[in-house]
């Protein structure tokens, strides 16, 4: 299902102003969420008793993973009309001149949406990125780590024609399985994800996360049943899927039930995967399991402190809000936080391809490079 109008007009408007807007479609969904804010996020934690809604965006390197840049859900646009925010609740009226001015539609919105300037990260060839991918198997081999997750920017031109909601939209055709999302404050920049990972959901059911590691690119047509997966990957995907239960285990989460890993197509791509889920925590219980899982070992690694100082050093801070987290909190009954993986970055008319790969000690360079390339087809597909 499209966009719809009130929808474009409303991150119109919100863009030409210079406020905050996020614009997404929950997996397999059929339709899209608008939110606007008009005033700019705050770095606030994620769960509490007294949270109003909004979208929360966390990046990488944080020294508190319980906590987002926080855009408040002044105007809520979902395909029933408008909710507006008062205090912690959403009413059907508004209750600010500036919530007034993002649904008007005597306030004539710009013909498209205008693209803000911000950072532009360096990109990383192949030579690079093979030679770092060495230097972690060296690493991992000499005992400091048993993974470490590195990634690379591809930078790109975006096409003069195209507007960021309609690559928003055709990314939604394109990935039905994933949770798409375009996003844009002060301090976040501009980002367009199309991710195929929970990071922690939560709502009246209780709370579910996953994990998910490993990587193929099979033919369209390959039935993913057939797929068998190497050594490595069952080993790295295991390592993931320790942490979590490792990380449940310390915040006194009980009842957790755990699938086998199964695999899964996102995209292009295939994943090994295990679900995990358990009945629903304290809002304080939430914040520590947050900032337990935040970043996983799926995008930092094995010891995850050991392995986030190797990709400081190697990477430095181009990751930015890649590998972070994003989602809407608080609406729709719960919250639903998701890695910010498959994603890029928007600088004006440039347009940065975030990806990456989790590299252990039978990891070949030149093979991690090809995984990262066949990444970079998610976003690229729509461009």
């Amino acid at each position: 299902m499209p966009i719809n109008d009130m929808q474009r007009d409303a991150c119109k408007r919100a863009s030409d102003a210079g406020l905050p807007f996020a614009l997404w479609r929950d997996p397999f969904g059929r339709s899209f969420t608008a939110l606007i804010s008009t005033t700019q996020p705050e770095n606030e934690p994620v769960f509490g008793d007294q949270t109003a809604p909004g979208f929360v965006m966390a990046p990488f390197d944080t020294e508190d993973g319980s906590q987002a840049w926080t855009l408040p859900a002044d105007v809520v646009i979902s395909d029933d009309g408008p909710l507006y925010r008062d205090g912690i609740a959403l009413v059907d009226h508004p209750v600010s001149t500036a919530q007034r001015r993002i649904t008007d539609p005597a306030h004539t919105p710009p013909s498209a949406l205008r693209t803000p300037d911000g950072e532009s990260p360096d990109p990383t060839d192949r030579e690079t990125y093979m030679e770092r991918v060495s230097r972690a198997v060296a690493r991992i081999r000499a005992g400091d780590c048993d993974k470490i997750v590195l990634s690379r920017i591809d930078p790109r031109t975006l096409p003069e024609d195209r507007d960021l909601l309609d690559l928003a939209e055709g990314l939604a055709e394109l990935h039905p399985h994933a949770f798409v999302c375009l996003v844009s404050s002060g301090p976040t920049g501009t980002w367009l994800t199309a991710t195929p990972e929970i990071l922690l959901a939560n709502d009246e059911n209780g709370i579910r996360t996953m994990a998910l590691a490993g990587t193929q690119w099979p033919e369209p047509e390959t039935d993913i049943a057939s797929l068998t997966w190497p050594q490595k990957i069952i080993d790295e995907q295991a390592l993931v899927a320790d942490y979590i239960r490792e990380a449940f285990a310390a915040e006194g989460f009980e009842d957790v039930d755990e699938t086998a890993p199964y695999t899964v197509r996102a995209a292009n791509l295939c994943h090994l995967r295990s679900d995990f889920s358990a009945p629903a925590g304290s809002q304080e219980a939430l914040g520590r399991l947050l900032g337990r899982l935040h970043p996983t070992s799926a995008v930092c690694g094995m010891p995850k402190e050991a392995a986030r100082a190797f990709i400081m050093e190697e990477e430095g801070p181009t990751r930015r809000f890649y590998t972070g987290y994003l989602g809407p909190r608080g609406l729709n009954g719960g919250t639903q936080l998701y890695v910010n993986l498959r994603s890029a970055s928007i600088s004006g008319n440039q347009i940065f391809l975030h990806v990456g790969g989790g590299i252990v000690e039978a990891s070949d360079p030149a093979m991690e490079w090809q995984e990262t390339v066949e990444k970079t087809k998610t976003i690229s597909a729509v461009l």
